[in-house]
């Protein structure tokens, strides 16, 4: 259907809106939590289609300011930092001199930290098991463990309940798994799980490959105490300020989880803008520190269905 433009109609109709795409992790082949190099490839040339990609401190600016942008305007964002978005996205967008923001989370940047959500994945990657049983918040997850596949679906089970914790007693969960699993976790993350490097992030940043701030070390700030709330926001921006040399006013909320106490802390930390994981574009009117991004779906079928417009208008979201 995308190819005989049969989405294009829905691009028209939301030819007045902001569309703001949210990527994570990139790989060279296909994989089932993250985008192929040729998906990417296949993505950022349907864009060019029918968007006008531009940098999001463009963007925001203009929304700031009340001018009015180009029709169909378009902006790629890419959150943590890991390295295959130096490795895989990086090259892509620059030969299509196309932008993009990169959040990164600066403790994982800096080699003191995992991001926390692959520490599960990593612990049932290592185990030598091929059956577990875990309890978290109160519910058992009890399954085998047959391949990678399955492994990665677990780790996702456990993780979507860890995110309901207190930030302090999802470490201490983590650590619980990880022993009964008999797993040492590597001080530093390893193979897929690493981030870009600061002399990575220097040069993206100098080709219109933006950094900006996904906090220090990537907790849920809903389940973090304000003091620890008002340390992510600073820290992770004079970080990234030291290192690139410039200042630094986009935010990411992770995992997309805010209130609006965090939204007036985000405000107050000097940031211009915050985007969130909630699906859907936006207008002139979307509050700059509550900014709707869609996933980008990896399939060309399933990604024009998404950033056309077309998903929203069946009532899928």
């Amino acid at each position: 259907m995308y190819r005989c433009g049969a989405f294009a109609p829905f691009h028209w109709a939301n030819r007045d809106k902001v569309l703001i795409l949210m990527y994570h992790g990139f790989s060279q082949q296909p994989h089932p939590h993250k985008i192929a190099a040729g998906e990417f490839a296949a993505h950022l040339d349907y864009l060019g289609k029918y968007h006008r990609v531009l940098p999001l401190s463009d963007v925001i600016e203009s929304l700031q300011n009340g001018k009015t942008l180009p029709r169909n305007t378009g902006v790629v964002t890419i959150d943590d930092g890991y390295a295959d978005s130096y490795d895989i996205a990086f090259p892509l967008l620059k030969e299509r001199q196309m932008p993009a923001t990169i959040y990164a989370v600066t403790d994982f940047l800096d080699g003191k930290c995992w991001l926390w959500t692959d520490l599960v994945r990593y612990i049932l990657s290592e185990t030598k098991g091929d059956a577990i049983s875990i309890e978290v918040e109160n519910e058992t997850i009890e399954t085998n463990l047959r391949d990678g596949i399955q492994r990665l679906e677990t780790a996702g089970r456990i993780n979507s309940r860890l995110k309901k914790m207190p930030d302090d007693l999802k470490d201490k969960k983590i650590a619980e798994i990880a022993s009964s699993l008999a797993v040492e976790i590597p001080a530093k993350p390893t193979g897929d799980f690493g981030p870009i490097t600061w002399e990575q992030a220097r040069e993206m940043d100098g080709e219109n490959v933006r950094i900006e701030s996904h906090t220090v070390r990537h907790p849920i700030l809903t389940n973090i105490a304000a003091a620890d709330l008002e340390f992510e926001l600073a820290n992770s921006k004079q970080r990234l300020e030291k290192m690139l040399d410039r200042l630094v006013g986009n935010f990411c909320y992770p995992n997309g989880s805010f209130n609006e106490n965090i939204r007036k802390a985000v405000e107050r930390a000097g940031y211009q803008s915050a985007t969130t994981t909630n699906y859907g574009f936006n207008v002139t009117q979307t509050d700059r520190f509550a900014l709707n991004r869609i996933d980008a779906r990896a399939t060309i079928a399933n990604f024009a269905q998404s950033v056309s417009g077309f998903e929203a208008f069946r009532g899928q979201y």
